[in-house]
Order: C-alpha cells, then structure tokens, then sequence
C-alpha cells in the first residue's frame, strides 16, 4: 500500500503563543514534527550537529509562515544544550514543548558494532534525552509546567536484529519517560513518548530497509501501511495538546499495530475464515 499523506483534523491556532523546541528538527520525523507544531502556531526552534541542515530547514518552515530559531549543538553536551535552552529563553522568553527527537543509528549485527559505536548511540539517543530533558525542566518548565515528548521505538519486549544498540538506549528512553513523569507531574509537566514504525519518507529507514531487508521490502506491519512523518508529527500535536492534558507517562506507538504482532503471521483478507 502507498504512502498517504495523513488528515489533519486540528485547530490551526492549537499551539497559539507557545514555543517548541525539536531536537534534531532539520531532516526526518523532527522536521516533520516542526513543521506540525509550527503551522498550529508554535513559535519553532530546532536544533543539530549540522547548522546547515537546520538552516535549511528553517528557511523551508519559514516560507510556510513559521517562526524559526536555528541553533547547533551536541545532545551529549550538557554545556551546549543548556546554552541553546538559554538562547531559546532569551529570544522568546519561554520554552513549552521540548521534543526528544535527536537520534544516532545505523543497522549492524551485534557482532559488527563497535564499542565505540555502541556507545555513541547509547550517548546520543538515552543521554543525549536526559540532557535535554534536564536543561527544559531546570530553565524553563520547573516553575511554569510545559510538555516532553520522546520519540523512542518499541524494542522493549522484543529482541531486534540489527538493532541492538538502538533497542538498549531507546528502552532507556522509554523507561526514563515514565520516571520524568512521575516526578516532574507535581511541576504540571507532562512526559510522553511516541514509537514510530517504519517511516517511509527518512533517510534513515531508506538505509535500514536496503541494509536488511532489500530496497523493495514491503510494509511488515498487518496494515500493510509504511507511515509518513507526519503521522508521528500529529500524533505529537495530540501528546502537547490540551486534548491530552490528564495524559502523561504513556507511550504511544505509531506503526499500524506491528509492535503487537508477535508471530507475524499472514493477516486473513476481510470476510475470509470461518463464518
């Protein structure tokens, strides 16, 4: 089944006044989320190793009416991320939404990963997370609440070939998502995660499919349905929404239910088997 582009049933005006900042925000799913965020309103900062990706970006979202602030930066670095906060909190005065998005991956067997390259992923996908997360909760959303949401993958219960440093730090996200929630709810921060699913339009799938499974691998979800990026992204405007504002420690996965096809089995047609 072909990629479609999602229907947007939200309020242009949702986000009116608020300022998101999407790690990672210049190229995939984060692009995808601050475009979201920016067309209901969100003012948008984003942010990555590569300045030119950002600026790119921004210039992209700022033809569509959004409101951008590009700055670069390394998730492992404490210094540096709270020097973006800070930038963030100098231009608008406020930061509300803080999207997790800022990932390293690149498809090997356990055997084939480096130490290195273990580590790296670890750092920038489960440290890189708390660092952010952190740095929002300490300058910005202590004393005045706001929203995370962190965009994981579920690997929690399953062992996943290929993925094994990934799955490690992004279980770590999962797990930390339900913590920050617990503690930092008194403070009306609300803490959510999001799964992707295979993601048709990311650069990152695009390498993935063609390492492991070929470049004409179809869907493996009973959907049949590879998601565009702004399925993540919407479901993102749900999680900071008002909508979901008793909604928080929860985990959403957007992958057309393969997460919770343990057998994999072919999926009969509509109005086949038994009667």
């Amino acid at each position: 089944m072909p990629i479609s582009e999602p229907v947007d049933v939200f309020a242009p005006d949702l986000l009116k006044g608020q300022v998101a900042f999407v790690t990672g925000g210049g190229t995939g799913i984060g692009r995808e989320i601050a475009r979201v965020l920016g067309r209901h309103g969100a003012r948008i900062a984003i942010a990555s190793r590569r300045r030119e990706v950002c600026e790119e970006a921004a210039a992209e979202l700022r033809g569509e009416g959004i409101e951008v602030l590009v700055d670069q930066f390394d998730v492992r670095r404490p210094e540096e991320v709270e020097r973006v906060v800070q930038g963030i909190l100098a231009r608008w005065g406020r930061l509300d939404i803080l999207v997790n998005n800022a990932a390293g991956n690149f498809p090997a067997p356990i055997s084939k990963i480096s130490y290195n390259g273990f580590k790296s992923v670890v750092d920038i996908d489960l440290l890189g997370t708390y660092n952010c997360s952190k740095a929002a909760f300490e300058l910005a959303m202590r004393d005045r609440g706001g929203n995370i949401v962190n965009i994981a993958a579920a690997f929690e219960l399953r062992g996943v070939s290929w993925q094994a440093h990934v799955a490690a730090a992004k279980s770590g996200v999962l797990s930390l998502t339900r913590t920050c929630a617990v503690e930092w709810g008194p403070h009306g921060i609300r803490v959510n995660g999001v799964n992707p699913g295979a993601t048709g339009n990311t650069e990152g799938m695009k390498r993935f499919s063609e390492a492991v499974r070929g470049s004409d691998a179809k869907p493996s979800n009973p959907m049949g349905v590879t998601s565009h990026g702004q399925d993540i992204a919407l479901c993102v405007l749900f999680l900071v929404s008002p909508s979901a504002r008793h909604v928080s420690g929860q985990v959403i996965s957007v992958d057309g239910a393969g997460s919770v096809d343990e057998l994999k089995m072919p999926v009969p047609s509509p109005g086949t088997g038994p009667a």
